[in-house]
């Protein structure tokens, strides 16, 4: 019986994780990845991943804060991304896949700093497929 119970634990565990997960293909557009600058007014440093808002001046002369997502910390900081590497107030250029049904979210591909150093939030499935 002790055993019976473990088990049915031990499967409602590891379910969980597999359950909360998203799917990329269906949030994000990977066939037409687009280019965005702007300001960071927030930063997200924590799982399960990393976020950056980012106002940004749409073709109208509209301010939009756009909601930007990358990588967990711990894939980014083993990429040489710290949590302030980019901070509130820093103008960036961000690339990656803009989100399906709303067009104000990106998965982070690629990020030009103030200096000009370009950092990468691609992950190595993202490699293998493109």
């Amino acid at each position: 019986m002790k055993t019976t119970i473990l088990a049915v634990l031990a499967a409602l565990v590891m379910a969980t994780p597999a359950r909360a997960h998203h799917s990329y293909a269906a949030e994000f557009d990977r066939d037409s990845p687009q280019t965005i600058e702007g300001v960071v007014v927030e930063v997200w440093f924590k799982s399960p991943h990393v976020r950056y808002y980012i106002k940004v001046t749409d073709e109208d002369g509209n301010e939009v804060t756009w909601d930007t997502r990358g990588l967990t910390p711990v894939k980014l900081v083993r990429e040489g991304w710290t949590k302030d590497t980019i901070k509130v107030g820093d103008r960036i250029r961000i690339y990656g896949h803009v989100g399906h049904t709303n067009k104000t979210i990106m998965s982070i591909l690629d990020v030009t700093l103030p200096d000009g150093r370009v950092l990468t939030s691609r992950s190595v499935a993202y490699d293998i497929q493109n």
